[in-house]
């Protein structure tokens, strides 16, 4: 007979569970909606990361892994260099996440899930996996991700001084791990590797935002693939990492629902419920920058008319930096991707809201300047109960004599309830890669990846990633 001790020897640890839940993520039980869905999550990331190939972040990071050194084991976005996997990751993820257009999802955290793109295309391409193992690495990490959006944290991680990113240290050491080969086992000590070092402190998105914002889903990325590389070498984590005394859930959540992190799967995947931006704002902006475009179709009136903008949101974006003050008047691109007052503003006066909406001009423009005092925040009731299922908003236009124009978005454009049309993905697509592969490269790349799960080792795929030179 076994005593206690012996019983609680050989109970599973949380991280255990979770390693199990990721690790029952296979290509063939996937529905043909769930791959459709992740096929178009890959090409609207690897379109944002094209859109952000000439940025300084991009520039100062390539030169960063060209420093390290290392290992030629995976590709380099839109300039073809070969690095090691977990300098790819950095590079990768940095690109992909800098224009603020990647994907993204709502809960008691929010995340930007297709940061795990960056670990599992790099260690995909390192390991010469094929497309299916891809597919379903990638929705195994948005599973463990998103998870723990829905079930950890009290009241939430950010609101505790966590960003989000921190709960993807999990997912991509997950990924990676599968795509290692290694066992169950060995996925649960790399998560618990990566759960000791990469807590991400939310200060980086706080304030006047620099550029490491853009490096924050990518650092964890590669210390992903790191850690899932030391468990496969041998090295152990603490099991007891998430439930410990001084653990994951006592000291950086506060609280974690494990009965439902770890439960099955049961035909549930959170990908399909991820939401995919048509612009490159903050998600809690998407609704009201659509609310605001609209206004202006229907016909801007003279600014001097105006009495007040009035931006319309749940009370959640409303607690966000997003809505501080501070923000009112943005001097660079990342604080203004990130800013209520200016994303509102811009998208009512030019109808628009994409590069050229955050060129630095912009951000003087007299006419832009005069608008920009005159955007009030408030909450709406209406968006409050769609939270967080949705991030619902809307516009006012107050008009001097007593006139009010107004739009609501409940669902904004690229939510699973409005998702953007075929045609609306392919132009972001092209608007992104078209300037760095041409179009020939462009529609080459947007035709592998729609057919994705065919390639039997994707560092076929990989050379699609740079302009050929032949």
């Amino acid at each position: 007979m076994s005593s206690p001790a012996g019983q609680a020897a050989t109970a599973q640890t949380q991280i255990q569970k979770l390693a199990q839940v990721a690790h029952a993520v296979r290509f063939e039980d996937l529905p043909a909606a769930v791959v459709e869905r992740a096929k178009l999550h890959i090409l609207d990331t690897l379109g944002c990361a094209y859109g952000a190939f000439n940025s300084e972040v991009a520039h100062a990071v390539r030169k960063m892994a060209a420093d390290c050194g290392g290992s030629a084991q995976a590709t380099l976005i839109g300039g073809g260099e070969r690095t090691s996997a977990p300098l790819a990751a950095l590079v990768n993820g940095s690109l992909l996440r800098f224009l603020d257009g990647n994907d993204y999802y709502f809960s008691r955290d929010p995340a930007h899930p297709s940061g795990n793109l960056a670990a599992i295309l790099a260690v995909s391409e390192r390991e010469g996996r094929s497309g299916r193992d891809l597919v379903a690495a990638l929705v195994a990490a948005y599973e463990v991700q998103l998870r723990l959006c829905d079930f950890a944290g009290t009241p939430s991680l950010w609101k505790r001084g966590w960003h989000h990113a921190t709960n993807a240290q999990f997912s991509t050491a997950a990924a990676a791990s599968i795509l290692f080969g290694n066992s169950v086992a060995q996925t649960a000590h790399a998560m618990a590797i990566a759960g000791s070092h990469q807590n991400t402190l939310a200060q980086l998105q706080s304030g006047s935002i620099s550029m490491i914002k853009a490096t924050a889903e990518a650092w964890v990325a590669k210390g992903g693939i790191e850690a899932a590389l030391l468990a496969r070498h041998g090295v152990t984590g603490p099991m007891t990492l998430l439930e410990g005394h001084a653990g994951f859930a006592a000291i950086v959540a506060g609280e974690v629902d494990f009965t439902g992190l770890t439960a099955p799967l049961e035909g549930r995947y959170r990908l399909t419920e991820t939401s995919i931006k048509p612009y490159p704002v903050v998600a809690t902006a998407v609704a009201p920058v659509h609310a605001a475009i609209e206004l202006h179709r229907a016909g801007l009136p003279p600014i001097a008319e105006i009495e007040k903008l009035v931006v319309r949101l749940p009370r959640f974006a409303l607690n966000t930096p997003s809505a501080d003050a501070g923000r009112r008047f943005p001097a660079n691109i990342e604080s203004a991707q990130h800013s209520f007052y200016f994303c509102a503003a811009i998208a009512l006066l030019e109808g628009a809201c994409g590069e050229a909406q955050f060129v630095a001009s912009k951000y003087t423009d007299a006419t832009v300047r005069q608008l920009l005092e005159k955007v009030e925040l408030a909450e709406d009731p209406a968006f409050n109960e769609l939270w967080p299922q949705s991030a619902g908003g809307g516009i006012e236009l107050r008009m001097m004599g007593g006139a009010v124009h107004a739009h609501a978005c409940p669902y904004p454009p690229g939510h699973p309830r409005n998702p953007l049309s075929e045609k609306e993905l392919a132009a972001k697509f092209y608007e992104y890669t078209e300037p760095v592969l041409s179009r020939t490269g462009a529609e080459t790349l947007f035709g592998a990846v729609m057919r994705i799960e065919e390639y039997a080792d994707l560092r076929q795929f990989a050379t699609l990633l740079a302009p050929s030179h032949t």
